[in-house]
């Protein structure tokens, strides 16, 4: 079996286990109405680790020492990505967030958001800590080993960057199918305000992605900035701001998506940017692992 197809055959056992996994233990309490029970909760939120975990076993599996040492210090050296898009990702989106809560509280009319975990900070900053520790674990650690970690390369050399960003955004939104259907979830609580919106959840999705696949290419194929890109979405666009009605959800997620639409139009016509991604696919992609 040549190189192209084992990756090719690689990447599709990655998704369907994947996929697999996660709508099955998703699926799981919906099924047998076991949803918000111990039992329950356990299943949905184990079945939430399967990119990560699926892709871990295969990259112990299937690279070499040298793979493995290269991967893994994309996804904790700040080496690659520098302190500084730390600070870029965050400006943008609190600029992000800021935009939605003028939109939805002072034009639209609705609530502003609850804030709870932000007054829980101002009365004890030790409890930062706490929300930091609750941001990385839900979305980055257990996802960003996969999507970036080890299917977004995979993509890229197969597709380019437009197609590949479009194709992993929208597995990535169906992803969250049992998200629809679990009470407490975002798109559950979306779904029972406007099942339109709720859908949209996917191709809002595929949008937002353009802004991590961006990241990863400036950053040197960074895993660690592309999970940073996903922790601060969550933490900046909704963790904090929690609780939030409806409405101020869909606001936040029709803001997010026109900055990232911008930013993925720059990506598709920036002859500048597709040299960059140009550049990063002939330096290091040949070497990439099957």
């Amino acid at each position: 079996m040549n190189t192209q197809k084992k990756a090719d055959r690689n990447l599709l056992l990655f998704f369907v286990i994947t996929l697999a996994w996660t709508w099955g233990f998703g699926f799981i309490p919906v099924i047998m109405g076991i949803e918000g029970t111990p039992m329950g909760t356990f299943l949905f939120y184990f079945g939430g680790g399967a990119p990560s975990v699926t892709a871990l076993f295969l990259v112990f599996l299937t690279y070499t020492k040298a793979q493995k040492k290269d991967y893994f210090r994309r996804c904790f050296s700040f080496r690659y990505m520098g302190i500084k898009w730390v600070f870029k990702i965050i400006l943008f989106f609190s600029a992000v967030t800021l935009t939605a809560l003028i939109i939805g509280a002072g034009l639209l009319g609705y609530e502003m958001p609850g804030m709870d975990y932000i007054h829980a900070v101002i009365q004890n900053p030790f409890y930062l800590l706490l929300v930091l520790f609750f941001s990385v674990i839900s979305g980055p650690l257990n996802e960003e080993f996969g999507w970036r970690g080890y299917a977004l390369d995979r993509l890229f050399i197969r597709y380019g960057f437009t197609k590949a960003t479009l194709v992993l955004g929208f597995i990535w939104g169906i992803w969250h199918m049992a998200w629809y259907f679990t009470p407490g979830q975002a798109q559950y609580d979306m779904m029972q305000f406007s099942p339109f919106h709720a859908l949209m959840w996917i191709p809002s999705t595929m949008v937002f992605n353009f802004s991590v696949s961006y990241v990863y290419i400036k950053t040197k194929r960074s895993i660690l900035a592309g999970a940073l890109v996903h922790m601060f979405s969550n933490l900046l666009g909704s963790q904090l701001l929690s609780p939030y009605s409806a409405g101020m959800s869909m606001t936040l997620r029709y803001t997010t998506m026109f900055f990232c639409g911008c930013l993925s139009l720059y990506c598709i016509f920036s002859p500048r940017f597709r040299k960059e991604f140009e550049n990063v696919s002939g330096s290091t992609w040949h070497k990439s692992p099957s």
